[in-house]
């Protein structure tokens, strides 16, 4: 029998969840709830699913097996705690919750339950980061010694993200990558930010670098930013296509090194015309393919479904989450303060 998955939140990362989980064959779109029905039902109408404006109503009366969780962070707390009464597995998106305290909170929820829990840091199901990770354990680049990331994008959109940070929209997916690749301690955190057009109209920093110290002396870079040009980063056409970022992760070692380009995403397409000159595909994590969503939003879903149905233990879990979030919280510190701090975790 088909396992029944929900999404709650209906914004963008909820919209493609939503639509993944209606297209796959391993689940069934159990329905969509968003505070604001409008939008729910503008998401679960085209794919034949029911919407919800009350989360109340939804989970006392969808009858789901699992729940992703792509709702403001502020409430993920809240939406677990409803899942776990249900009895109903939950995904919950990144970061998990707004600080520690929070990630905490979901794990006591979640221990008590007993519910399967997976947080989506979609970066662990890109083939490049999983593949580096697994060159990395096998002792390809010997023992690691710096660690470094870039994730870089232009700045159109980005002021929707004012009320949030440059480092929780964009360093929390390096945060945990880096944690993922290298599980030593982090002892100590600095951050540092560019102030430009971004700043200045919504005060959002264009780019910060955080520094990470590691307990075993390796050291990390994590580069966030929204300063690559309009030229390079926005366009209308191909159809279907998303403009490219200037994403790397790379592991310096004792005895060499591993590399992954994250900008194409191993989709190494580009265009050239008249209208709009040059520019590079950069896929990300969901192209469409022959009408329908793959690659690794797409694995993301697969596995979660797999995991409620199996009793498996997720990828990613909340002990993941908890580091990463702790790293933003630091940085975030650091930034503020203008000097070092320690994280929590």
């Amino acid at each position: 029998m088909a396992l029944r998955i929900g999404v709650i939140g209906a914004g963008m990362i909820g919209s493609w969840h939503a639509r993944i989980l209606s297209e796959t064959g391993g689940g069934v779109l159990a329905g969509v709830c968003d505070s604001n029905r409008a939008l729910a039902e503008a998401v679960a109408g085209p794919l034949g699913a029911r919407a919800w404006a009350a989360p109340e109503r939804f989970f006392s009366e969808v009858g789901m097996d699992g729940v992703v969780i792509a709702s403001p962070e502020v409430v993920h707390g809240d939406h677990v705690e409803m899942a776990a009464a249900a009895g109903v597995g939950v995904m919950i998106e990144k970061p998990a919750a707004p600080d520690t305290a929070g990630v905490r909170a979901i794990m006591e929820t979640v221990a008590r339950s007993g519910i399967l829990a997976m947080v989506g840091h979609v970066e662990r199901f890109e083939p490049g980061s999983a593949l580096l990770r697994d060159a990395v354990a096998e002792g390809v680049c010997g023992q690691p010694v710096a660690i470094m990331a870039r994730r870089q994008f232009g700045r159109a959109g980005a002021e929707k993200y004012a009320a949030s940070s440059t480092l929780r929209i964009l360093a929390v997916h390096d945060f945990d990558l880096l944690r993922w690749v290298h599980p030593a301690s982090v002892s100590e955190v600095h951050a540092v930010g560019g102030q430009g057009v971004l700043h200045a109209t919504c005060g959002l920093h264009d780019h910060v670098v955080t520094t990470l110290r590691f307990a075993d002396g390796a050291v990390g870079a994590v580069e966030s930013g929204w300063t690559l040009p309009p030229a390079y980063a926005d366009f209308e056409r191909p159809t279907g296509w998303q403009g490219a970022g200037n994403n790397r992760l790379d592991v310096y070692g004792t005895d060499g090194f591993v590399s992954n380009d994250m900008s194409l995403r191993h989709q190494p397409l580009v265009a050239f015309d008249a209208r709009e000159g040059f520019r590079a595909a950069g896929i990300r994590h969901q192209p469409v393919i022959h009408g329908r969503v793959q690659g690794a939003l797409a694995a993301e879903i697969v596995h979660f479904a797999q995991c409620l149905g199996t009793g498996a233990t997720p990828i990613v879990g909340l002990e993941d989450a908890l580091r990463a979030v702790a790293l933003v919280e630091a940085a975030e510190r650091a930034l503020a303060l203008g000097q070092p701090v320690r994280p929590e975790v």
